[in-house]
């Protein structure tokens, strides 16, 4: 007892530090999407309503259309930040990674069932796998945005479906429902990875036969069938829950970095092509000659390898295959150490508590070098209305400036700003020209969209395209860490 005692005492211990010194608060911040997912969310708060056009962009409030499919998100966050700021938007990021973690380890467990292979006494190895990915979830995906919340639903969602494999019981047919609505409401982006995960385990069912028994049948009807309606019970029905066809449209998704294919011989990439290495090297000893296990393993496979966006189902499923390698590891085999979850749970807790009381006393603020926010303070004093100021920027950085109470030519919603209404010139919609026209074009864009204001980054100031600007609009207003802005209405404004 005393040998159990200590050993879960030093597991907490260990989960403790690893959650307070390698996974601090402010790493979970600066994310561009962030500041146009609270003003959305805002939207909501205010008028009650969900919006299905974009607002505060070049061509008003109700102009183009909008597909609200994270609306669910977008409130929660929008909320949190009104009622504590920015430190309060960490108590969403804690409490989503307490819970992935929990899920995590379940699927060990479930993974390790399903081979007939008890997990008692694997407990300490099983959180010590844990621990590293998630620090390297947290670390890389766990930025304030939408595959906060999705990222826990479908790992709960697949661990459901898993046990309902196992027994059939009646609460999945709940519980497995449920989560489908959540994740139609709150990212509906990747409500079609759950359907995915759902035809996989029906085939499996078919292909073992246990789908023709009467009394294992019925209840897959019925929650194949109450899992797909659900998906359609959110404010954008059909198109939110299909958005990766609205995106993926003429192939504009491919101009966002996140979207692009995974350069794995690039030493940028190491993390990345460190858990490919390891998926590949689990598969051989971890298959077990088990159809699911190997269509799984061919979606994973595909999905891990296809880009940054979707590398984080890699991460989130490998513990799925790696929880039953430990067997053939010839010094684990007999190892047995009985601790439970509970240190596990105890230490992320308080490890997570730590942060976010750090996080109030000393309140993370927007990166002034990476967004605009000395810039937006000088144009929110000098424009004098009426209405929201027009302000020409990068891509990534228009998200902060509607934030902060400017209207956009482009942004991180993407969809409103790939419609042919937003084509001006050479034909390119807002967000090719959001992402084409800086430093090149940005006169050619300014005479197409009539900005109040432009802002340029330090590295587009130092370019050739300086004289041109300051010709055109005189010298800028005003240079904060992040750039340089330009008043288009009057040139002859002194420099700041």
């Amino acid at each position: 007892m005393k040998i159990r005692f200590a050993a879960a005492a030093a597991l907490a211990v260990i989960v403790l530090c690893v959650v307070v010194f390698t996974m601090p608060p402010a790493e979970s911040y600066q994310d561009p999407d962030t500041f146009w997912h609270i003003e959305v969310g805002g939207q909501v708060l205010d008028t009650g309503q969900v919006p299905h056009t974009a607002i505060h962009t070049f061509w008003g409030d109700d102009k183009l259309p909008y597909v609200p499919h994270e609306i669910g998100f977008q409130v929660v966050i929008a909320w949190l930040y009104r009622a504590f700021g920015w430190a309060g938007t960490y108590l969403l990021t804690a409490s989503c990674l307490l819970l992935l973690a929990l899920g995590l380890y379940r699927m060990m467990l479930v993974s390790r069932r399903e081979l007939g292979l008890d997990s008692r006494g694997r407990e300490a190895i099983l959180t010590l796998l844990l621990l590293p990915v998630l620090w390297g979830i947290y670390d890389i995906y766990f930025t304030t945005r939408p595959q906060m919340i999705s990222a826990f639903l479908i790992v709960w969602f697949f661990v459901f479906l898993r046990e309902f494999q196992l027994r059939p019981a009646a609460r999945y047919m709940v519980l497995l429902p449920l989560l489908s609505l959540l994740i139609a409401n709150f990212h509906s982006g990747v409500w079609p990875v759950i359907v995915v995960f759902l035809g996989m385990a029906l085939l499996e069912a078919l292909v073992t036969r246990r789908l023709l028994r009467r009394r294992v049948g019925w209840r897959w009807l019925v929650v194949a069938l109450s899992v797909l309606g659900v998906g359609f019970l959110n404010p954008g029905g059909a198109k939110s829950i299909l958005f990766i066809l609205t995106v993926t449209q003429d192939n504009f998704n491919l101009l966002i970095n996140e979207w692009k294919a995974i350069q794995f011989n690039s030493m940028g990439n190491l993390t990345a092509t460190l858990m490919l290495l390891s998926f590949v090297a689990l598969l051989p000893f971890s298959v077990k000659r088990r159809f699911f296990r190997f269509e799984f393993m061919l979606g994973i496979f595909f999905l891990g390898v296809s880009n940054y966006k979707y590398h984080l189902f890699l991460w989130l499923f490998v513990l799925y295959f790696a929880a039953v390698v430990i067997e053939d590891v010839p010094g684990l085999r007999r190892f047995r150490l009985r601790v439970g979850i509970a240190p596990l749970a105890a230490g992320l807790a308080v490890g997570l508590a730590v942060n976010a009381v750090y996080n109030f006393q000393h309140v993370p603020l927007p990166n002034s070098f990476k967004y605009p926010v000395k810039e937006m303070d000088y144009i929110l004093s000098d424009f004098e209305g009426p209405g929201r100021p027009k302000v020409m920027t990068l891509y990534g950085s228009s998200g902060y400036v509607m934030f902060r109470g400017g209207d956009v030519l482009s942004d991180g919603r993407q969809d409103p700003f790939i419609t042919d209404d937003t084509k001006t010139v050479f034909g390119w919609t807002a967000f090719e020209q959001s992402m084409h026209g800086f430093p090149v074009y940005v006169t050619d864009l300014a005479k197409a969209n009539d900005p109040d204001y432009i802002i340029v980054t330090r590295k587009n100031g130092s370019s050739v395209f300086y004289r041109t600007w300051v010709k055109d609009y005189g010298s800028p207003v005003k240079s904060g860490d992040f750039g340089y802005v330009f008043r288009v209405s009057d040139k002859e404004e002194p420099s700041a």
